[in-house]
């Protein structure tokens, strides 16, 4: 008897990358899955390559009626979710903050931040009414240490920092409910739709070597989607609030707290590192 046995794990933005790797590790630790995904049929697919009893749903993070709707159908069809694992997030790369349109902001508080309160409001009540519950928020390793490509990823890494305090409230909010929030935090991973990097350029867009630049190196190298997906279940299985893929962080979070923060202290630890 494995720990997730007869659980219903229900995770989003989970048709391919890190989401789509966490999966078929749950599932082979006897959790039922139900993958959510905008793109409706890759959340098929990926389901019907799972063992045993997985199903697939298509769903937009942004709509108050997507999600109402897949709450009714997940509800009916599978009696509940044990574990809500919020992974959906918008692509990182925007470009340079002042040229990043303000729809593109909107677009990524929407899906990042208000698709996964979104997602709590409807699986949330079922699990205060059992008793019991799990709900884990998928933020970012830049909400801990926010290396020098955040200059390109504004909306992003500002969805990620909201993630994160979101979850320090949700959990507060939860206290003697029965029901656990967590947070996992992935380091730079490359996966199988964006291999560690950003995405290809066209005019004005940064390069691999504009990503590079100011980074520690070892935070430079990209894991697998495998190491961020077994780095999320073993956290899963801990019971840790925080879980985070990236190598070192614990002692990278000591030194930037000891900086007061500063994220220059990054660059300056990057040039220290490479003299």
């Amino acid at each position: 008897m494995t720990s997730f046995d007869g659980q219903t794990i229900l995770i989003t933005g989970a048709a391919t990358g890190i989401g789509r790797a966490t999966a078929r590790k749950l599932a082979d630790l006897g959790a039922r899955l139900v993958i959510v995904d905008l793109d409706g049929d890759g959340a098929v697919a990926a389901a019907a390559s799972l063992p045993g009893d997985a199903r697939g749903y298509r769903c937009d993070v942004r709509s108050d009626a997507d999600v109402d709707a897949l709450r009714a159908v997940v509800l009916a069809e599978c009696g509940g979710v044990d574990v809500l694992v919020n992974n959906a997030a918008k692509p990182p790369v925007t470009g340079p903050l002042a040229d990043t349109d303000i729809e593109v902001w909107r677009d990524a508080l929407d899906v990042n931040v208000l698709g996964y309160v979104r997602m709590i409001r409807a699986f949330l009540p079922h699990m205060v009414a059992r008793g019991t519950g799990r709900i884990v928020n998928t933020a970012s390793g830049l909400a801990l240490l926010p290396d020098p490509p955040t200059r390109f990823m504004g909306p992003y890494i500002a969805s990620k920092g909201a993630q994160l305090a979101m979850s320090y409230a949700f959990a507060h909010a939860l206290e003697d409910t029965g029901v656990t929030l967590s947070v996992f935090c992935p380091g730079l991973t490359a996966t199988s739709d964006r291999p560690g990097g950003p995405p290809p350029a066209g005019v004005g867009a940064p390069t691999l070597d504009d990503f590079r630049r100011g980074v520690p190196a070892r935070r430079a190298r990209p894991a697998t989607a495998d190491h961020a997906a077994q780095t999320f279940v073993d956290g899963l299985l801990s019971g840790e609030f925080l879980t985070c893929s990236q190598e070192g962080y614990h002692s990278d979070l000591v030194d930037f707290a000891s900086a007061n923060l500063d994220p220059y202290s990054i660059v300056r630890q990057a040039q220290a590192e490479a003299a």
